[in-house]
C-alpha cells in the first residue's frame, strides 16, 4: 500500500510501512527517529503564521462546545488545538507521507490523529530545563501511542532546542542526579520542516537559548488502535536469537517491547545472567534461554529485582 487511506470520520489513516526489522528494533532499543526536512516549505510558513494570528482560522469543521471565536483564541495558548482542524495541516502535516509510514509500522494499521498540540514557544536568554521525564509517562514493553516533535523553521543551537537521551525510555532515572555529558545525548538542532518520533517516556529538557528569534516547536500524539503484530518490512536475515537487542539492564526490557511490537508478548521469556537477550561478542555459542522447548525449563514466574515482570 503506497498511498495514504485518511478516514475523516474517525480521523485514522493508514498506508504502507517504511521500516523494517532492524529500523523497528533500533527505536525500541533508542527511543527515537529523526527525519529531516521532510514537511514542505510552504507548509511550515502556514505553521508559523497561523501561530502568529498572520492567517485566518479557516476549520474543516467546529467541534461541539467550540465556537470559531475560541478556535482563534486558543491558537495563541500554549495548546493551539486548532490547526489540527486546518485541511492544509492534515495534509502537509499530519499526513505527510514519511511521517506516516514511519507511524504505520510501529503503531499499526489505521492510526488515530493527534487531538492535542503543545506549542514550546520560546524567545531570547534562558537557562536549560533540568533532565526530566514527562508528567504521566510509563515504563512499559507496549506501545500504544507516540509523540511528535515538529520544527517548522530552522532551529539553532542558539534557540535552546530540545535534548534527549537515548535508551531512556525503558524505565525512570533519578534526574535531579543525573549528569550527562554531549557525548551521550542528541541535541535536536534540525532544520525547518523536521520531525522528530519519540517515545513519550524518552528524558529530555530545553537546551539553553540565547537568540533573539522565537522558537516554535509543535508537540502532539499519535494513537494505536490496533493489536499489535509484526506487519511491517520483513527481513529474511533478520534473526529473533541473535539480534542486538542492548547491553546489560537494557537488553531484556528492548526485547520485551520488540516482542510486543510483534504480538508475540505472551512469548517473551528469561532467564536473566548471561542468557538471551544479552550476548557478547566473544561468546562460543547461542545465548542460552531463547524459545526454550525442551529439556529443563525454568519457572518463568517471577518478577526481576526492579519489579519488571517477564510478561503479562
Amino acid at each position: 500500500m503506497s498511498s495514504i487511506k485518511y478516514d475523516e470520520k474517525s480521523r485514522t489513516f493508514n498506508c504502507g510501512s517504511s521500516l523494517g526489522d532492524n529500523e523497528v528494533l533500533d527505536f525500541c532499543r533508542n527511543g527515537y527517529l529523526i527525519f529531516e526536512n521532510i514537511i514542505s516549505d510552504d507548509t511550515n510558513k502556514k505553521t508559523l503564521d497561523y501561530l502568529k494570528g498572520i492567517s485566518e482560522v479557516n476549520p474543516l469543521y467546529i467541534p461541539d462546545n467550540f465556537t470559531l471565536d475560541k478556535l482563534n483564541e486558543i491558537r495563541f495558548s500554549i495548546e493551539p488545538s486548532s490547526i489540527l482542524l486546518e485541511e492544509w495541516f492534515i495534509k502537509g502535516v499530519l499526513l505527510n507521507k514519511c511521517l506516516t509510514q514511519a507511524l504505520r509500522s510501529l503503531l499499526g494499521k489505521n492510526v488515530g490523529l493527534p487531538v492535542i498540540v503543545s506549542n514550546h514557544r520560546i524567545k531570547g536568554m534562558n537557562k536549560e530545563q533540568g533532565w526530566h521525564h514527562d508528567a504521566d509517562c510509563i515504563y512499559s514493553p507496549e506501545i500504544n501511542y507516540l509523540e511528535v516533535f515538529y520544527y517548522p523553521q530552522d532551529t539553532t543551537k542558539e534557540m535552546g532546542p530540545t535534548e534527549i537521551y537515548p535508551g531512556s525510555h525503558i524505565g525512570p532515572i533519578k534526574y535531579p542526579e543525573t549528569k550527562l555529558n554531549s557525548e551521550e545525548t542528541v541535541l535536536l538542532e534540525l532544520p525547518r520542516g523536521s520531525v522528530v518520533i519519540h517515545h513519550q517516556s524518552v528524558l529530555h529538557r530545553r537546551a539553553k537559548s540565547n537568540s533573539t528569534k522565537e522558537r516554535f516547536m509543535l508537540k502532539f500524539d499519535y494513537w494505536r488502535t490496533e493489536t499489535p503484530k509484526r506487519d511491517w518490512i520483513i527481513e529474511k536475515e533478520f534473526n529473533f536469537s541473535d539480534a542486538f537487542y542492548g547491553g546489560h539492564l537494557t537488553a531484556r526490557y528492548v526485547a520485551h517491547m520488540f516482542y510486543w511490537l510483534c504480538g508475540k508478548g505472551d512469548e517473551f521469556k528469561l532467564i536473566g545472567g548471561q542468557a538471551w537477550p544479552w550476548k557478547s561478542k566473544n561468546q562460543i555459542g547461542p545465548s542460552y534461554g531463547f524459545n526454550s522447548k525442551n529439556g529443563h525449563l525454568p519457572d518463568w514466574n517471577w518478577l526481576t529485582e526492579d519489579n519488571y515482570s517477564k510478561s503479562f
